[in-house]
């Protein structure tokens, strides 16, 4: 939330900027849960570029998107030197589950 994008401004400074011009009190309260964001714990940074980079190629069907499968992780694993923890994995299906259900309610 506090990295910058290329015109130098994070999300973090625009949202508390957006909250000081918005007047209305859903708009408000809509922009302060946003704000409530714990900060993001960087000892895991390297678990969610890799569960980008998978999700990133994840198939689909005619109903929506599927879940990361297990070969693709232990392909990526393979591939790029890594080996994962059990902990780790369901890291990453706990990050999948969380995002399919977010694209789900994006769908309806």
């Amino acid at each position: 939330m506090d990295a910058k994008d290329k015109d130098g401004f994070s999300l973090r400074e625009k949202l508390e900027g957006k909250l000081k011009r918005t007047r209305s009190g859903k708009g408000r309260a809509e922009i302060k849960a946003q704000l409530a964001v714990p900060p993001f714990p960087l000892p895991l940074l390297y678990l969610w570029n890799s569960f980008q980079r998978l999700s990133g190629r994840r198939t689909g069907s005619g109903f929506g998107i599927n879940p990361i499968a297990y070969a693709d992780i232990e392909a990526f694993a393979r591939l790029n030197g890594k080996c994962f923890a059990p902990f780790e994995i369901e890291l990453i299906e706990d990050l999948d589950n969380l995002f399919r259900i977010e694209f789900a309610k994006k769908r309806d």
